[in-house]
């Protein structure tokens, strides 16, 4: 069963709503760069279903000693929220209301990780029930993307030891702005399986592609999620504004990979040009 699924006795409405968001993950709605306090009460007070936030390691504002991670997207290395507090007041949040919120972790350096462990620890055991996703840009992709990949290796290995968390594992990419063509290669696609195969992975699997690059990747993309079926995997196709994005193709990508398989993650003006088919009503 997909990880977003939360294993409550939840009331009918809420049930059925899990059970579309299920069949369709391009249902799944997000809340972007929650990296203060501001932004969190505002997501959490939202009809999103899933928080992503950034974390590095920093300083909390006006506040002296080691770093710690924060929440916060480089550049910066200071904020309002560490990553501590973060989770705890979406647990607090979640306790009280059936409809739970998920967050997506996003990793900027090995380092924030590593230090990020313990404080992961608690959130990431079996009682606790709402989505957890650990994210990061494994591997070097498309287009000769020069930002440096998070280590792959210490990367799935300290996430296997929150089995239940969806291990988001993708590719740095060098796209938007005067590049508007590319693709991931069988290569870039191929590396990502060995890596998943040599360490063992064992958990759900999502893959972050960019929808400029995953539309003119279809076969490949198709071949990377069959590979990897048995950790019930997926794509989260993502883009940033203004990204060239050929929408014919997107959208066939995901109507051949399939609603279930698809987490869709763009900007609202994307999402309308795709035309997908509409939430059903599930009816007993």
């Amino acid at each position: 069963m997909f990880a977003f699924v939360v294993a409550l006795a939840l009331s009918a409405p809420v049930a059925l709503a899990e059970e579309e968001a299920m069949k369709n993950l391009t249902t799944v709605t997000w809340a972007h760069a929650v990296n203060n306090k501001t932004y969190l009460e505002a997501a959490l007070a939202s009809e999103l279903s899933m928080l992503e936030a950034d974390v590095v390691l920093g300083h909390i504002s006006g506040k002296d000693g080691p770093p710690i991670p924060i929440m916060a997207h480089p550049p910066l290395t200071t904020s309002d929220l560490s990553l501590g507090d973060f989770l705890t007041g979406v647990a607090q949040y979640n306790n009280v209301n059936a409809k739970q919120k998920g967050v997506k972790l996003d990793f900027k350096s090995i380092e924030a990780f590593e230090k990020a462990q313990d404080i992961i620890a608690p959130f990431s055991k079996p009682e606790v029930t709402f989505p957890l996703w650990l994210n990061a840009d494994i591997l070097p992709g498309p287009i000769k993307a020069t930002t440096k990949p998070v280590d792959a290796e210490k990367f799935i290995q300290l996430a296997s030891k929150h089995p239940r968390a969806v291990l988001s594992i993708g590719w740095t990419t060098n796209y938007g702005g005067n590049i508007t063509e590319g693709e991931y290669s069988r290569e870039q696609i191929g590396s990502m399986l060995r890596l998943v195969n040599e360490h063992n992975v064992n958990q759900t699997v999502t893959f972050p592609v960019r929808a400029g690059l995953a539309s003119n990747s279809q076969p490949v993309l198709l071949d990377l999620v069959r590979e990897t079926s048995s950790l019930n995997s997926s794509i989260t196709v993502w883009s940033s504004e203004g990204d060239n994005v050929e929408v014919d193709r997107l959208r066939a990508l995901i109507l051949t990979m399939g609603l279930e398989k698809t987490y869709l993650d763009v900007p609202h003006e994307l999402a309308a040009k795709l035309h997908l088919p509409p939430p059903t009503n599930t009816k007993n």
